[in-house]
């Protein structure tokens, strides 16, 4: 890659160099974002004549920092800046430099399950195929493995049970343990009991583990969410979870979609991404076969998570908010349907413009092929004065159109396989399309930056990191 600010332009080449050695600090940035500016002079003059604003190291906050501050006015120094290319049908994550050089190379046990993340101290988050499980799905994980910077294996994690199996996506924490998706498997008879109706095979439903790891290969499961807690049928009244799904739009109806047997025998949800936002404490994460983006409370303990109440919303584990086919809780038709198949939900981190966010990427596999195509869009939840999520007694969830959305007919198709987009410390919006192996990156305006034709057609995503104050921080 060449890199003039924002433009990278991979070569057919690559050549294996050293890291560069960590920048200095930008140690006017207060509030730890990556830019100097108002928010930090507030925190600095608010601690005048202590030390909570000492940025210049002399144990006093006065007209020297606020010198400091001034001298260093804006984004940060960046030292280093790494796009990250996970392979599924490989064992290697890569970091490609802004000149489009390889720098790092992480190797694991398997083919990737989706992204590879770094945590700040530069080490590797990445979720791995276990060959070994029961679950076999599109998108099987199953082992979680942390590589340090060195490329060394520092933890195996075989996150896979009879009961259960990691799969797609997982997201590192900033307290170090990690959050991922699990398949959870049911019996045809357990399904049946529950309110599904004409079923004929087992059927997987979703949980949420945060899993803290304890040694090499050990963790515990220090939270999780069950949506098999949060069901509504009105197929049968002597059946549990018996209401009107209309009237219960933070439940599932198990009813909804169908239960696939060519993702994997009993694969209702498909799960395929996660993405945690650590102002709200709320988890998002998106569901590839009803089409949907939902947001849960990740503030209540695990018997909280069970049930309909506690946490900072009042409300357990129930869906807080959900969007892109109403249909699905009977709140909508094909005028108000927005995903056609759904991934990369990911939230707009503190910072940026629109903190707070939604971004998906809206794969486009609509009914036949003629009328396939992409979008991705950036939505703004409807919050109140609380910050609850707000919805009309009678009507879907809103917004009833994305704040921001780049992809239309004719310009853009990824397929109905994981592909993404994420937000950038630019503001702009890195896009893969990953049944072509299409790499690119748009400003606000959807004007191209620069374009990748050829990245290879199993790299899910692209995350971008930038190595600020000598943490890396990324999406």
């Amino acid at each position: 890659m060449i890199h003039d600010r924002n433009i990278f332009i991979l070569p057919l080449v690559t050549a294996l160099t050293v890291v560069p050695a960590s920048m200095g600090e930008c140690a006017a940035d207060l509030n730890d974002d990556s830019t100097v500016d108002g928010l930090d002079m507030a925190i600095l003059l608010s601690n005048w004549g202590g030390v909570g604003g000492d940025v210049s190291g002399d144990g006093t906050t006065d007209g020297g920092d606020l010198a400091v501050l001034l001298s260093g006015w804006g984004l940060c120094p960046v030292s280093q800046e790494w796009m990250l290319l996970t392979t599924t049908n490989g064992t290697t994550t890569t970091a490609y430099d802004s000149a489009g050089l390889a720098v790092s190379t992480w190797t694991g046990a398997g083919g990737g399950a989706s992204v590879g993340y770094l945590r700040g101290d530069g080490s590797l988050v990445r979720p791995t195929i276990h060959t070994s499980g029961v679950y076999t799905g599109g998108a099987r994980g199953g082992r979680i493995q942390i590589i340090n910077s060195s490329g060394t294996i520092t933890n195996d994690l075989i996150v896979s049970t009879s009961a259960y199996q990691q799969h797609h996506d997982v997201r590192p924490l900033p307290n170090g343990n990690i959050l991922c998706i699990v398949w959870e498997g049911h019996t045809q008879a357990e399904g049946v009991a529950a309110g599904r109706q004409g079923l004929t095979t087992p059927i997987w439903s979703e949980s949420i583990l945060e899993i803290q790891p304890t040694s090499s290969s050990t963790f515990n499961i220090v939270w999780r969410w069950n949506l098999w807690d949060h069901l509504v049928q009105d197929a049968s009244a002597t059946l549990p979870n018996y209401g009107i799904v209309s009237a219960h739009p933070e439940l599932l109806d198990i009813n909804a979609g169908s239960v696939a047997t060519t993702m994997g025998v009993g694969d209702w949800i498909h799960m395929n991404s996660i993405d945690y936002n650590p102002t709200l404490d709320q988890i998002v994460v998106s569901s590839r076969t009803l089409s949907e983006v939902w947001v849960v409370d990740h503030s209540t303990t695990t018997a909280e998570a069970a049930t309909h109440a506690g946490g900072d919303s009042g409300r357990g584990g129930d869906l807080l908010y959900r969007w892109g086919n109403p249909a699905i809780y009977d709140r909508g038709t094909t005028s108000n349907r927005f995903f056609y198949v759904v991934h990369s939900a990911t939230w707009i981190d503190e910072g940026l413009p629109g903190a707070g966010n939604i971004l998906a990427f809206g794969n486009g596999d609509r009914v036949g092929t003629a009328n396939d195509y992409s979008t991705v869009m950036e939505i703004v939840p409807p919050r109140d004065a609380t910050g609850a999520y707000v919805i009309d007694s009678s009507l879907a969830f809103g917004p009833t159109a994305p704040v921001w959305s780049y992809g239309s007919a004719n310009q853009i198709y990824g397929g109905a396989v994981q592909c993404g987009a994420f937000r950038t410390l630019d503001n702009t919006t890195l896009i893969t399309l990953t049944n072509s192996g299409r790499i690119f990156e748009v400003d606000s305006t959807g004007a191209t930056i620069w374009n990748l034709a050829s990245a290879g057609s199993n790299i899910p995503r692209a995350p971008r990191y930038r190595k600020v104050s000598g943490t890396w921080v990324g999406p």
